[in-house]
């Protein structure tokens, strides 16, 4: 029997020189290199942009910007669980699609720009780039866009998914959260409109295509934007947010693992868990996050919440009794930003609210505050040891949130302090939160709840009718100020309260 079929020539093997991404040994030959993880085909049934040669041979500034991407930005934007997506699959995508193609080229030199200028890189007060180049590829980018909706029939929704995200990511690096904000609120809402049929297993959405074969997959997308999501809402409300109604509009999966492969499977398992959690409960009035719900109508939600905690923790506790010897700083980093979910998503399951607006129900979880403080600072000091040149943006929630939460909340005035100190001074920029603003708005609760009291050493020092609710900050796209909303005790010892408007400037 011949070795070779018919009619084919049997090619002789060379050796991979290891220059990536294909070696030169192949490219010069014409011969398909085998020494990487081969590249996912574009999808069949989508009209196909002309083949990004591996190489990038386009011009010294997009070759510039994307291996700027490729190589420090994609890695950011995974953070410290190493998600695939970023540094495969998003790159494979742009590979064929332009409006992906452009909008990686775009936040590629912003990212750049953004660590020469030691991550101060601001747009022009006349809401223009800095960054020229960067422009005009963003604009591509929504052009390429908006024109396969218009002339080459309906674009694919992972890559509509996709340019959302890279958009957001846009917006958020030139400080215009509104507009980031915005792009994230529009994925939502697609995620929102896609319906999973079950008796074909197949997506649908009325406007876009759903690709059998997507660059990356919806499941994988839904959770991208839920953790996205769970960082936005920390910071903004509104009443128009689109969220998915249930999970079961998606491929049903199952509860949580007992054990957990990697870090990036952890983190999943307990956002996607935690927001569907919150979206199904239908007859509780507002989840967490976004407002608090009278006691009555919490006790669904915290019934549910905790039986996904008490899973996940076992879960969590296995991987780290396998794998915690062995942890990278970046997964150090890692760990502790679960565990600083965990112990606050232990707090919204225990919390209580028997009276409207009793901010002194946080008190008795001030423990906790100070441990997810000390847990800040651990991530903090980890990353300053990692590398005095990475920069410090991330999509992914580590601490500004929590830490903003906590100064909000905790009027313990050693650990409120602790968490407005580091806010103030760590630089960093976690998806919409600037850690900076965050802290400017911080400050500006505490001098107005310790305004007038004297000898403040515990958090009973803080009087109930001295303490804000409800305090929702809009945080100005191009200015540095913000418009901060709350409520407080109309006069001294009041039990009645009335609404409040300040704008912070730094």
């Amino acid at each position: 029997m011949p070795r070779v079929a018919p009619g084919q020539r049997k090619l002789r093997r060379v050796k991979c020189d290891e220059t990536k991404p294909s070696c030169h040994a192949c490219i010069s030959t014409g011969r398909k290199c085998d020494g990487y993880t081969p590249n996912v085909e574009a999808p069949p049934d989508l009209p196909l942009s002309r083949p990004l040669s591996l190489e990038f041979l386009g011009t010294q500034s997009e070759r510039r910007s994307f291996y700027f991407f490729q190589q420090k930005t994609a890695p950011q934007l995974s953070s410290f669980f190493g998600d695939d997506v970023w540094e495969r699959l998003i790159l494979q995508a742009a590979l064929h699609e332009y409006s992906i193609r452009h909008a990686i080229l775009a936040l590629g030199s912003l990212h750049a720009k953004f660590e020469q200028d030691n991550g101060l890189i601001k747009q022009n007060y006349t809401n223009e780039y800095a960054d020229k180049f960067a422009l005009e590829n963003y604009g591509q980018a929504i052009n390429m866009l908006v024109t396969s909706l218009s002339e080459q029939g309906r674009p694919a929704i992972d890559v509509c998914l996709i340019c959302c995200i890279l958009f957001a990511c846009l917006e958020t690096m030139r400080s215009s959260y509104g507009s980031a904000i915005t792009h994230v609120q529009s994925g939502m809402k697609i995620l929102s409109e896609v319906k999973y049929d079950e008796k074909t297993r197949c997506y649908q959405h009325d406007v876009l295509v759903a690709s059998k074969l997507p660059y990356v997959s919806i499941e994988v997308l839904k959770e991208m934007f839920m953790r996205v999501d769970h960082r936005v809402t920390q910071m903004v409300s509104g009443e128009n947010w689109e969220t998915p109604d249930s999970e079961q509009q998606y491929v049903p999966k199952p509860e949580t693992s007992a054990i957990f492969s990697t870090l990036s499977n952890v983190s999943a398992s307990l956002v996607t868990q935690w927001q569907m959690s919150s979206y199904s409960i239908t007859d509780t009035g507002n989840p967490p996050g976004r407002g608090v719900p009278a006691a009555l109508d919490i006790d669904p939600w915290q019934k549910k919440s905790r039986s996904i905690l008490a899973r996940w923790s076992s879960a969590y506790d296995v991987y780290l009794n396998i794998r915690g010897d062995n942890l990278t700083n970046e997964k150090r980093k890692g760990t502790a930003g679960l565990r600083i979910l965990k112990e606050l998503g232990s707090v919204a399951t225990m919390l209580t609210q028997p009276i409207v607006d009793d901010e002194t129900s946080w008190d008795v979880f001030c423990p906790i505050f100070q441990n997810v403080v000390s847990l800040a600072e651990d991530i903090v000091e980890l990353d300053s040891e990692v590398s005095a040149e990475r920069s410090p943006f991330c999509i992914n929630m580590a601490v500004v949130g929590p830490l903003f939460q906590i100064a909000c909340r905790c009027r313990d005035p050693i650990i409120r302090r602790r968490a407005i100190a580091i806010l103030r001074t760590c630089g960093r920029i976690e998806g919409t939160w600037n850690a900076f603003s965050a802290s400017q708005v911080a400050q500006r609760i505490l001098d107005i709840e310790e305004t007038g009291l004297q000898n403040v050493r515990s958090c009973m020092d803080v009087p109930s009718w001295a303490r804000i609710s409800n305090a929702s900050p809009v945080f100005d796209p191009l200015e540095r100020k913000a418009t901060l909303t709350y409520s407080q005790a109309r006069t001294k010892h009041g039990l009645t309260r009335r609404t409040m408007v300040d704008v912070i400037e730094w």
